[in-house]
């Protein structure tokens, strides 16, 4: 396996900006700014159509849950695929270059998902759009962090990670208002004139940069080969309850998937220049973060689903409604978000990530005891939005600062690339579950499988609090048997 350069070299790392202090410049702030505007612009989309679902499949007659679920899950297999791509793009051609040019696609897939004359033209554009995404995202990091100083880095990332999914989670609130007001064209649309307004800013505020200028070819076969696997593994659990679990069909997806994503990562391992570089993950906090990642996004982008669901279907809201009612977790998640940063800055991240995700667990599982079929928003809703909302503001973010701080400038792109990947492979997965779990509308024992759901999505944010638990007891080992303390 190659050597890969850009690991974390801590003896020589400088804590300094590009100007010799740690004073955070205003070009700095612009660039992140810019670079933000990008990351609100995807995950915005991710989590939009949400609250659109039934107007979408009113305009579309005949169209089935299972295939207007492929709006949404098609969005994130795209975007995990190929982010990765984009990452390594970006620090071999430019990452200003390469963020230009996922804003240049998003405008294009904006207007088209707008106009989408059938649910299969959306559902491609969709696609096309997260590939679009997949572009912009490691750049719009990797373009600003070099221009803050080493030991500010943390409150750049946590501002830069909280862009996205706040984002996300605000959505089906405006996507309610515009859905109040207007179609649901309108919700994709309205990306486009954002997107021009961010190229033009990128136009004015950001300075080229490049990392990993490594000439190998890059891997288009591994790309294909974990579109696939992504792919086959959202049908199969998508569509085990209706074919059957233990169905060659579904038996055959789940098993294709395991098995390309196998040989994905043995052909990752030996190819001189792999979609997703492993090497990295040697990096004990990469590795942990990166896990950690992983099990929270199962949750933290499928459950803002989950939500409006309960609120149209069981409570009755109307769409508006329901954007109202969500909204009290972005409101939590924005401060607790700045007060993470913070306290990883003095304290290190792994406080709040452990902290964060508990809050959270314990939010989601409020939802299973609390809530019941007679509305009372106070008392069984907004604890498990407002606490979830708080508690992902503490720790996410933190994770990808964490795997950030341990590697070099160079391979930024590579690192916030894999960071995305495994949360955007989380969201495809917890989305295709919660879809299998809930099920049909009328189903008998809705509420049931309800309470199923908030314990699949509390279980999954409980795991990866345990994760960074047991992997900050392990690093503790392990720099005593080294005789050395342990940097974060």
């Amino acid at each position: 396996m190659r050597r890969v350069t850009g690991l974390p070299n801590r003896a020589t790392t400088s804590s300094t900006g590009p100007d010799g202090s740690d004073r955070i410049s205003a070009k700095a702030w612009q660039a992140l700014g810019v670079g933000a505007l990008g990351f609100v612009l995807f995950g915005f989309n991710s989590t939009a159509t949400n609250l659109a679902f039934g107007d979408i499949a009113d305009t579309f007659d005949g169209v089935s849950e299972a295939t207007m679920a492929w709006v949404a899950s098609g969005y994130f297999i795209a975007s995990a695929a190929f982010l990765p791509l984009g990452g390594r793009l970006a620090d071999r051609l430019g990452r200003r270059r390469i963020f230009n040019l996922g804003l240049m696609g998003f405008i294009v897939t904006a207007i088209l998902s707008a106009v989408s004359p059938t649910v299969w033209v959306l559902i491609a554009a969709r696609s096309l759009q997260a590939v679009a995404g997949a572009l912009l995202i490691p750049a719009s990091l990797s373009m600003a962090l070099p221009n803050f100083p080493v030991t500010r880095r943390s409150t750049a990332v946590a501002a830069w990670s909280s862009a996205g999914p706040l984002s996300a989670a605000i959505a089906p609130s405006v996507a309610a208002m515009l859905l109040n007001f207007t179609t649901w064209r309108w919700v994709y649309f309205v990306s486009a004139p954002i997107a021009a307004l961010a190229l033009l800013g990128s136009y004015r505020f950001v300075d080229e940069s490049v990392g990993d200028q490594n000439q190998n070819r890059l891997d288009i076969g591994g790309t294909a080969m974990a579109v696939a696997a992504i792919a086959m593994l959202v049908i199969g659990i998508t569509q085990g309850a209706s074919w059957g679990w233990t169905a060659p069909a579904t038996f055959g997806s789940i098993l294709g998937a395991m098995a390309i994503a196998g040989l994905f990562v043995f052909r990752s391992r030996r190819h001189p220049a792999p979609l997703i570089n492993f090497e990295l993950f040697t990096v004990p906090e990469v590795a942990i973060a990166n896990l950690a990642n992983l099990f929270i996004s199962i949750t933290s982008l499928s459950i803002w689903l989950i939500w409006p669901l309960w609120l149209s279907r069981i409570w009755g809201y109307s769409p508006f409604h329901v954007g109202l009612a969500i909204t009290i977790g972005p409101l939590f998640a924005g401060p607790s978000t700045i007060l993470g940063g913070r306290v990883a800055e003095k304290f290190g991240h792994r406080f709040p990530i452990i902290v964060g995700s508990a809050i959270s667990t314990c939010a989601v599982l409020w939802g299973v005891f609390m809530l019941s079929p007679e509305p009372n928003y106070v008392v069984g809703f907004m604890p498990s939005v407002a606490g979830f909302g708080f508690g992902w503001g503490l720790s996410h973010p933190q994770m990808n600062s964490w795997a950030l701080a341990h590697v070099g400038a160079k391979v930024f792109g590579e690192v916030n690339a894999a960071f995305n990947t495994l949360r955007n492979l989380g969201a495809a997965v917890g989305t295709a579950g919660a879809i299998t779990i809930l099920g049909s509308a009328d189903r008998p024992d809705v509420l049931a499988a309800y309470d199923r759901a908030n314990l699949f999505f509390a279980g999954w944010v409980g795991l990866s609090c345990v994760t960074v638990l047991i992997g900050t007891l392990w690093l503790g080992r392990r720099s005593r048997h080294a005789s050395q303390p342990v940097t974060d």
